[in-house]
């Protein structure tokens, strides 16, 4: 199991290096691998368009995408999915390889532990 990890993509506009990424390591990861983004992520966008095409770019990807929420995120919209336990914290299962690791919580991967935090806004 490996661990990518990048901060801010705001959707489409910045994914690009994340993609050309995994494009030059295709045959490195499978499902079982994750990246973990350090919030502003897009996933749950502000428009049905541009999350559309966000989660068009992450279902793309080899790995399972866990994200921590930033400024930028529709928080009602993200707020609105089920709570579930994964890994020793909580979370919200956005679609099978997308994950939003809630904020205050201690996850375990793999024997490395992961406290989420956030608060920024705008």
């Amino acid at each position: 199991m490996s661990i990518v990890i990048t901060g801010d993509t705001h959707g489409t506009f910045d994914i690009g290096k994340v993609v050309r990424y995994f494009n030059e390591h295709e045959d490195e990861y499978t499902r079982d691998d994750y990246l973990i983004i350090c919030g502003d992520v897009g996933i749950c966008g502000f428009s049905a368009a541009y999350e559309a095409n966000t989660r068009a770019v992450f279902r793309s990807l080899p790995v399972t995408t866990l994200f921590i929420d930033g400024n930028h995120e529709n928080f009602e919209q993200l707020n609105s999915y089920a709570v579930e336990q994964w890994n020793g914290g909580k979370v919200h299962i956005i679609e099978d390889n997308m994950i939003h690791l809630m904020r205050g919580q201690i996850f375990t991967i793999d024997g490395l532990k992961f406290f989420t935090f956030g608060g920024a806004y705008s």
